[in-house]
């Protein structure tokens, strides 16, 4: 069997609709079949065989993913007064994409995720 490719990028979870601040940078990454993705201090947000996850876009450009029943509104970049992705955030970026392939955008992971399994509509 052809082992699966890795991925890896910075993606912005957005929390709330309305409140910028609660538009995190979440390291996501795409791994042996699961997706994960960790937030500024490296704690866990989701973790999920990629064929249990869902995403759908809307107009706006969001992907919502649903992993484990929650839903997960996810944008390519943060709100002006959003944080920016933390030292320890960059430094595993780093580290894993001398494995991985680096995905430098939101809209570059829709291609990946079907790939991986994960049901896109």
């Amino acid at each position: 069997m052809e082992p699966r490719p890795s991925y890896a990028g910075i993606v912005f979870w957005r929390r709330s609709l309305w409140n910028g601040l609660r538009c995190v940078p979440v390291l996501m990454t795409l791994d042996e079949g699961r997706l994960r993705a960790g937030d500024r201090r490296g704690a866990e947000v989701f973790a999920a065989p990629a064929g249990q996850v869902e995403a759908r876009g809307t107009i706006f450009g969001t992907m919502l993913l649903t992993v484990g029943g929650h839903r997960y509104a996810l944008v390519g970049a943060g709100a002006t007064v959003s944080p920016s992705p933390s030292r320890e955030q960059l430094r595993r970026l780093d580290e894993l994409t001398a494995r991985a392939e680096p995905v430098p955008d939101l809209a570059s992971w829709w291609e990946a995720l079907a790939r991986a399994g994960v049901m896109v509509r």
